[in-house]
């Protein structure tokens, strides 16, 4: 399989016909995300050791940022680039880190920069990319419990608690994690986003199995599963809160898969508009018509890399990607205005 070839299969709807800084239109793919929890998670909050929290129907929730999944994620598309880029920088220039801006437009074309966006400044001025991939809050579905806490030693060099003198240490700390067989439903929506973007962002989504703090010393914690997808003409507006609130009244300890399908299904079938299209996974239907059709399985096929081939597919669309990014900065620049002095401001684009 080539790239053009699975690119012809995917239809137009929901995407952008090619990458654009100025969104004159904006088509969604809405990606329903079902992430499992597989080792205990710590996502901090405003307290280091525990969660925030959120109470649905009398029952309080773990909430967590987008921001603490988009972040792991780009981490692992950055590590595919540098993979296949073979020190060419035709998916991505060496000075190019995560975080850190570089004051050249050309060298910050990236498949990262163009999909998740970007700020920084060239020639003292500002500039901003925004980001094509709205990851919103989630929840957990199940109950978060505030007095599961687990009791931490901190340890000396010697690997005791006790340091090279006798003394006992006396520091403790105590983390609240989310547990296993914990489940958070996610929607994922990419805007005004190109097929290319697509295949990257479930590429990320399907390969990063580490969230949350200490992840460093900690093994795979998290699974992730595409089970649904919806392209409409514009924002599909769902939310994993709601969906908690208006479908999962009685919230129990172990939820089970059939339970979640039914809740998806029924916020899905109550908020869906005449210009979605739906597909979901074989046990996530909502009717006979809706199942994962080839396309989005080669996608996920592909994202996988369970092939060796894919390798090959993925180095393609991150090329495309860049060059796309290459042209446009290119296109911008030759028909550039200059900032206003006083300002020394180029305006954020959309």
């Amino acid at each position: 399989m080539e790239w053009n070839e699975l690119k012809k299969s995917i239809p137009d709807d929901g995407f952008a016909e090619k990458y654009e800084i100025y969104r004159r239109a904006r088509p969604t793919v809405t990606l329903v995300v079902l992430r499992t929890v597989t080792d205990p998670i710590l996502f901090r909050s405003t307290d280091s050791e525990r969660a925030e929290t959120q109470e649905f129907n009398s029952t309080i929730h773990a909430q967590v940022n987008g921001e603490k999944f988009v972040s792991k994620e780009r981490l692992t598309g950055l590590n595919l680039c540098r993979e296949l880029d073979e020190k060419k920088e035709t998916i991505i220039s060496a000075e190019y880190t995560y975080n850190e801006p570089i004051p050249n437009l050309p060298k910050s074309q990236t498949a990262d920069l163009l999909t998740y966006g970007l700020a920084g400044t060239v020639s003292g001025a500002t500039f901003s990319q925004k980001s094509h991939v709205i990851e919103g809050y989630t929840y957990s579905l199940e109950p978060y419990d505030l007095m599961n806490k687990e009791t931490h030693n901190a340890l000396y060099e010697s690997g005791t608690m006790r340091d090279e003198t006798g003394h006992q240490s006396e520091a403790l700390f105590n983390p609240v994690k989310v547990q296993p067989g914990t489940h958070f439903v996610h929607f994922i929506t990419l805007e005004a986003g190109t097929k290319e973007m697509f295949l990257y962002l479930i590429y990320n989504i399907l390969n990063t199995g580490r969230y949350g703090a200490r992840e460093t010393r900690t093994g795979r914690n998290m699974k992730n599963e595409i089970v649904g997808l919806i392209t409409s003409e514009s924002d599909s507006s769902l939310s994993c809160g709601e969906l908690i609130c208006d479908h999962i009244k009685d919230a129990k300890d172990d939820i089970s898969r059939a339970d979640i399908q039914a809740a998806i299904s029924a916020y899905i079938d109550n908020h869906k508009r005449a210009d979605w299209k739906i597909y979901t996974a074989n046990d996530f239907k909502l009717d006979k018509d809706t199942e994962f059709p080839k396309w989005i399985l080669d996608s996920i096929d592909v994202g996988n890399r369970s092939k060796i081939e894919h390798s090959s597919v993925l180095k393609n669309t991150l090329e495309i990607l860049r060059q796309q990014g290459l042209d446009t900065v290119s296109e911008k620049s030759n028909n550039k205005t200059k900032p206003d002095p006083k300002q020394n401001k180029i305006p954020v684009v959309e």
